[in-house]
């Protein structure tokens, strides 16, 4: 009995010895002896995306609201109108970070049409009447390089889709950036009252999305 314990022991530590390494050494004057060991770090890629609400390197499923309420005297007249909603100064601004260990990352929009009323006979609204400024935030975040990102421009045809895609550099392969998006309505159309957007039904959702290599 204890010799097949003795060998069931050998055999589980087997594995382990193609791991390890020894040496000896015998003699009369100066003796070195050396065993070597090698080391692995196994890094995971990652990528994060913030627009709007969130925790850096946490997921947040909140929905920031964008809203354009236009003065009655002020219908189409071509002075573009800064909105509501966010998460900066409650005035139509989001924050914006990205962070990718695997080089260059793309970014886009992708829209699924004009912006609707949904009222029979209503005109739409183009998304290049909604226009956004890019800009550095007013704190910054220690592991984060602060400064303008490039919006990626939406998409304004009939059916939406992705918009184009802009490319956010790495530096040795690595993109630890944010800054701030502040969106305005160019308000250059006179149009039939009701609300334009405002929900998935009127094409109002926007999706940003982020890839890597």
């Amino acid at each position: 009995m204890k010799r097949l314990l003795l060998l069931a022991a050998l055999a589980a530590t087997a594995p382990l010895a193609a791991w390890s390494e020894s040496n000896s050494a015998t003699g009369a004057s100066g003796l070195t002896a050396s065993a070597r060991l090698d080391f692995g770090i196994s890094i995971p890629k990652v990528l994060f995306l913030q627009v709007g609400t969130g925790t850096s390197y946490t997921d947040n499923a909140e929905v920031d609201n964008i809203n354009f309420t236009v003065p009655a005297n002020s219908v189409g007249n071509g002075t573009a109108l800064v909105g509501t909603g966010g998460d900066l100064f409650s005035m139509s601004v989001v924050t914006v970070r990205l962070l990718g260990n695997s080089g260059d990352i793309s970014l886009n929009s992708t829209t699924t049409g004009p912006l609707d009323s949904g009222i029979a006979g209503n005109p739409t609204v183009p998304w290049s009447d909604i226009l956004v400024t890019p800009g550095a935030l007013p704190s910054a975040t220690s592991r984060f390089t602060n400064g303008a990102i490039a919006h990626p421009a939406f998409n304004t045809g009939a059916s939406g889709g992705p918009g184009a895609p802009t490319t956010v550099a790495a530096t040795g392969r690595m993109v630890r950036r944010e800054g701030l998006w502040l969106y305005t309505y160019a308000n250059t159309k006179t149009l039939p009252g009701g609300t334009y957007g405002g929900s998935v039904a009127n094409n109002g959702l926007v999706v940003y999305s982020a890839t890597v290599p």
